[in-house]
């Protein structure tokens, strides 16, 4: 499903360009959860098309986070490893 155009504007807006480039000179290019090289830049309250306009949200300072690719997709809930259980005896139960 792809973003409504509200929001792809948004990301392709000099605004977001430049509270980006503050966002990650801040952190000095660094995931604030981890320490990798951050790479996301992450709204803790999610952006969507009814807070998009709302520069409280949408460029915020304090709203952002600076994230590594795997603490980002973390965060989402992407691509999560199924946990592979086995028994004393090394049997598979789960």
């Amino acid at each position: 499903m792809g973003k409504p155009k509200e929001l792809h504007r948004f990301y392709k807006s000099k605004a977001w360009l430049i509270a980006r480039n503050l966002k990650t000179n801040a952190t000095q290019g660094k995931c604030e959860r981890c320490g990798a090289i951050g790479e996301e830049v992450h709204h803790k309250i999610r952006l969507t098309v009814d807070n998009v306009n709302d520069v409280n949200i949408s460029l915020n300072q304090d709203n952002l986070e600076l994230l590594c690719k795997d603490c980002h997709n973390e965060e989402h809930g992407r691509f999560k490893k199924k946990e592979v259980l086995f028994d004393d005896d090394g049997n598979f139960i789960g």
